[in-house]
C-alpha cells in the first residue's frame, strides 16, 4: 500500500454493475478488480500503435455529462482507485485525449484520461450499456475517435474557424485565397505557411469544447456507429479517406448555412471559436520565435523578431549565441555536464514542423527545437536532452560554461534584463518610464 496513490473516477451505473460482475467472477474486491483490469488494459494498449489503441465511446461523447449548472447533482457515482503511481501515469499515456483537452482546466475542457482507461478496461471484459450508449459501438480506435471529433468540429465551427480552415484548404488545393490581411489574394509563402500551421494547430491541438459539441458528437455517432453498419462506420472514421473527406467538407459548409446559423443563434460559441483561432496562431508564433531564438547567427537583419500574436518585439542581445547539436539523444561535453549540474534552463522540445507540413518524420528533426523548462529542479527531462542555448559567444561559453538563469528569461519576458527584450508601448510603462510588471 505504501507505493500506491489514490484518485477518483466517476462511472455510470451500468459500468459499476459490470465491474461488480467481473469482481464476482474473479473473487476479488472492487479495488483489486480495478487494479487488475487497469494493469491488463495498459499492457494491451502499450503493445499497439497509438492510432490503434482503444477508447470507449463514452469518452468521445463525454458521458455521463457534467451538470450544466453548479450545484446540480452529478450523474453516476465516484469510485476510489488505489494503484501504483507508475501504473496511473502509464494509463494516462495510452488513453484518449481530444484536441484542446487538458488534465487541469475548465470543466468543459477537462480531459478524463483515467476514466477513459477504466471504462475501456471494463468494456473489454464485460459489455455494458444504458439509454445513452445503447446500440452504439462500445469500443473504437483512437484514430477513429479523432475522426469523429473532427467531423463534430467541422459541423459546429464558428465564423473565425471556418475562415481559417477554408483558406487553408484553398492553399492546399493551389487556389487563390483571400483574408482581411490579404484582400487581393496575392501569393505569400510565409503567410501561407503561417495559415497552414495555424489550421493544423486548430484541428489537432487547441480546439474549443462545450456541451453543444458533445451533443453534436452523439448525433453523428448514432448515424455512423450504430446498427449493422457500425463496423464500416468506424473503419471509415479510422481511414479518413475520400468518404470521410466528403463528409468533413459537407459538415464545414453546412455550418455556414442560414438554417444552421439560426439554430445556433441561441448558443453562439463564436467567442470560444475566435479564441481557439487566436491560440492556434499563438502556438505557431511561439514555435517560430523559438526557431528564431535558436538560430546560430543573429545578423543585423535578424536581430529583432515580432511575435504575433500578440505583437511583441524581441531583440537578441549582443553576443547571443545559440547552439543546437544534432538530435542524437546524447549531448557532448561540456553541455552534458551543464545539464547534470542543473545549470541549463533550456531544453529540446519534441517536435519540429516543416513549412506547411502535417507530420514530423525523421527527416524533419535533425535538430532539437528548444523550449523553456521552468522546473524548480532546473534539470531537463531525459526525453528533452537534445539541445542547448548558450547566452554568450561560442568560444567563451565552451570555456566557462556560465549558465543562463531562469530569472533572466522572466526579466526578458517583462521587457528588461539581459535576455531578449520585448519593447512595450507607452501605456505599458509607469511614470518613471520603466515597464510595468505584467502578470505571468
Amino acid at each position: 500500500m505504501s507505493g500506491r496513490t489514490e484518485t477518483n473516477v466517476r462511472l455510470p451505473w451500468c459500468a459499476l454493475e459490470a465491474l461488480a460482475a467481473i469482481g464476482a467472477r474473479r473473487g476479488t474486491s472492487r479495488d483489486e478488480t480495478l487494479r487488475q483490469l487497469l494493469s491488463e488494459h495498459v499492457e494491451f494498449q502499450e503493445d499497439l500503435d497509438p492510432d490503434d489503441r482503444l477508447t470507449h465511446i463514452s469518452t468521445v461523447l463525454r458521458h455521463p455529462p457534467p451538470p450544466l449548472l453548479r450545484g446540480e447533482p452529478r450523474p453516476g457515482r465516484p469510485v476510489r482507485l488505489r494503484a501504483e503511481r507508475d501504473l496511473l501515469e502509464r494509463a494516462r499515456a495510452v488513453s484518449l485525449s481530444l484536441p484542446g483537452q487538458y488534465r487541469r482546466s475548465h470543466r468543459d475542457y477537462q480531459a478524463r484520461v483515467i476514466t477513459d482507461a477504466v471504462m475501456t478496461a471494463i468494456a473489454a471484459v464485460e459489455r455494458f450499456t444504458d439509454d445513452a450508449l445503447d446500440g452504439l459501438l462500445p469500443l473504437l480506435r483512437h484514430r477513429a475517435a479523432r475522426g469523429l471529433w473532427r467531423l463534430t468540429t467541422a459541423q459546429t465551427s464558428t465564423g473565425p474557424e471556418r475562415e481559417l480552415l477554408v483558406v487553408a484548404e484553398d492553399i492546399r488545393s493551389g487556389l487563390a485565397w483571400q483574408t482581411p490581411a490579404n484582400p487581393d489574394g496575392e501569393t505569400d509563402a510565409a503567410a501561407e505557411r503561417q495559415l497552414l500551421l495555424a489550421a493544423e494547430a486548430l484541428e489537432e491541438e487547441v480546439g474549443w469544447h462545450s456541451p453543444a459539441r458533445f451533443e453534436t458528437t452523439a448525433v453523428l455517432a448514432r448515424r455512423l456507429l450504430a446498427g449493422p453498419d457500425a463496423e464500416a462506420g468506424e473503419r471509415m472514421l479510422y481511414e479518413q479517406g475520400p468518404a470521410w473527406e466528403e463528409r468533413y467538407q459537407d459538415a464545414l459548409q453546412a455550418a455556414a448555412r442560414p438554417l444552421m446559423l439560426l439554430q445556433n443563434m441561441a448558443n453562439d460559441w463564436t467567442g470560444r471559436g475566435g479564441t481557439a483561432v487566436w491560440r492556434a496562431h499563438r502556438r505557431v508564433a511561439v514555435q517560430d520565435s523559438e526557431d528564431w531564438l535558436t538560430s546560430p547567427v543573429h545578423g543585423e537583419d535578424s536581430a529583432t523578431y515580432v511575435v504575433s500574436p500578440p505583437g511583441w518585439l524581441l531583440r537578441a542581445p549582443a553576443g547571443w549565441h545559440a547552439h543546437a547539436p544534432a538530435g542524437t539523444g546524447r549531448l557532448a561535453e561540456p553541455y552534458a555536464q551543464w545539464v547534470a549540474d542543473g545549470r541549463v534552463r533550456l531544453g529540446a522540445g519534441a517536435r519540429h514542423r516543416a513549412a506547411g507540413g502535417r507530420g514530423t518524420g525523421p527527416e524533419a528533426a535533425p535538430r532539437g527545437d528548444l523550449r523553456v523548462h521552468r522546473s524548480r529542479t532546473h534539470r531537463l527531462a531525459p526525453r528533452a536532452r537534445g539541445g542547448f542555448l548558450d547566452p554568450h559567444d561560442a568560444g567563451a561559453a565552451r570555456r566557462s560554461g556560465v549558465p543562463l538563469r531562469l530569472s533572466d528569461l522572466r526579466a526578458a519576458a517583462r521587457g528588461h534584463g539581459p535576455g531578449p527584450r520585448r519593447d512595450l508601448p507607452a501605456h505599458g510603462r509607469d511614470h518613471r518610464g520603466l515597464p510595468r510588471r505584467l502578470p505571468r
